[in-house]
C-alpha cells in the first residue's frame, strides 16, 4: 500500500505540472488542479451548479478539469472534461470523468447537415433543427429530403422521377468503445409532409427514407465517435474506459459520464517523468 500511495502521490505532481498547459481557455488555467479541500469543493459545487453538473458524476481524491477544442468534420467544437481520480489498486487509478457535450450539441445543426445518401437512383439530404438530451438518450429533430431518379449510362441521376420532405424525429445515445464514446440512432419517427408524402408512403417510399437514415447516419455516427480529450502526454497512463453513456445536464443539455481506470505501475510513472523532462516542465539533476 505504501508503494500505492508513492505512485499516486508521483502521478498527482505530475498532473499539476502538466495540466496548466493543456487548457485551451487562459481563464481555466488556475481552475485546471484543485485539492479536495472544503474551501475548493464548496467553489466547484457552485460553479458547476450554475452549468447544471453534479459533481457527484464525476467525485474523487483529486479533481482536474480540461478544456480544448476538437474538430469534427473541420468544424471546431468545444469540449469540457470534469474528471477525478481515487486508488483502485496498487497499480491503477479509478478514473470517473464527466463531459460536457453542449458545445457538441450546440453545433450538431452545422455538422450533421448535407447529404446523407448520393447515388444515382437516390439522394438524400438531411437538416436538423433541434438537439435535446432526454435522461441517458438524446432526441434529434430534423428533416429529410430524398429525391429519386433514373441512372443514366455513366451512372448518374438522370430524371428525377418523385421527391419528398419527411420531417424526422430520431432518438440516440451513446455507449463506450475503446477510448470514445460511440453514438448510434435507437428509433426514428418520419412524418411526410402533405400530399405528396402520402403518396411517398404509399409507394413504400418512406420506408425506404426510414431505412436509409438508419443506414447511413448509423455509418456516419460509427466513423465519429467522440473521444475525451486528453492531453498527448496523457497516453501513457493507457486510460481504460469501462463504462458510460449520454446523461442530461438539465434541461436538456448534452453530457456524458465515463468510468474507468488509468495505469500508475512504477515503469508508468518513469515514462511520465521522462515525458516531462522533454517538455522541460521539470529539471533533472545531472
Amino acid at each position: 500500500m505504501a508503494s500505492s500511495r508513492l505512485n499516486r502521490g508521483l502521478l498527482i505532481v505530475a498532473l499539476f505540472a502538466l495540466l496548466p498547459g493543456c487548457s485551451s481557455k487562459a481563464q481555466d488555467q488556475s481552475n485546471l488542479a484543485e485539492t479536495s479541500s472544503q474551501t475548493n469543493a464548496t467553489t466547484r459545487n457552485s460553479a458547476n451548479a450554475l452549468a447544471g453538473i453534479d459533481p457527484a458524476t464525476y467525485a474523487g481524491d483529486f479533481q482536474i478539469k480540461l478544456s480544448k477544442e476538437v474538430p469534427l468534420r473541420d468544424i471546431p467544437v468545444p469540449f469540457t472534461v470534469y474528471g477525478g481520480l481515487e486508488e483502485s489498486s496498487p497499480t491503477r487509478l479509478r478514473l470517473k470523468a464527466f463531459m460536457d457535450l453542449r458545445g457538441l450539441q450546440d453545433k450538431a445543426p452545422e455538422i450533421l447537415k448535407g447529404p446523407l445518401e448520393e447515388t444515382c437512383k437516390r439522394q438524400i439530404y438531411l437538416e436538423i433543427q433541434d438537439v435535446t438530451a432526454k435522461g441517458d438518450t438524446v432526441q434529434v429533430k430534423g428533416s429529410a429530403r430524398a429525391q429519386f431518379s433514373t441512372c443514366n449510362r455513366r451512372e448518374e441521376p438522370g430524371w428525377r422521377y418523385f421527391g419528398a420532405t419527411v420531417d424526422a424525429v430520431a432518438i440516440g445515445k451513446a455507449e463506450v468503445k475503446g477510448q470514445c464514446l460511440t453514438f448510434s440512432i435507437e428509433d426514428i419517427d418520419l412524418d411526410p409532409r402533405g400530399l405528396i408524402g402520402g403518396i411517398s408512403n404509399l409507394f413504400g417510399l418512406t420506408e425506404r427514407i426510414n431505412n436509409a437514415v438508419l443506414e447511413k447516419g448509423g455509418e456516419f455516427l460509427a466513423e465519429n465517435p467522440v473521444c475525451p480529450p486528453l492531453p498527448e502526454e496523457f497516453s501513457v497512463l493507457d486510460p481504460n474506459y469501462e463504462s458510460g453513456g449520454t446523461r442530461e445536464i438539465a434541461p436538456g443539455g448534452m453530457g456524458a459520464a465515463i468510468v474507468g481506470s488509468a495505469d500508475v505501475s512504477a515503469d508508468t510513472i518513469v515514462k511520465l517523468l521522462g515525458e516531462l523532462k522533454e517538455l522541460g516542465v521539470l529539471e533533472f539533476a545531472e
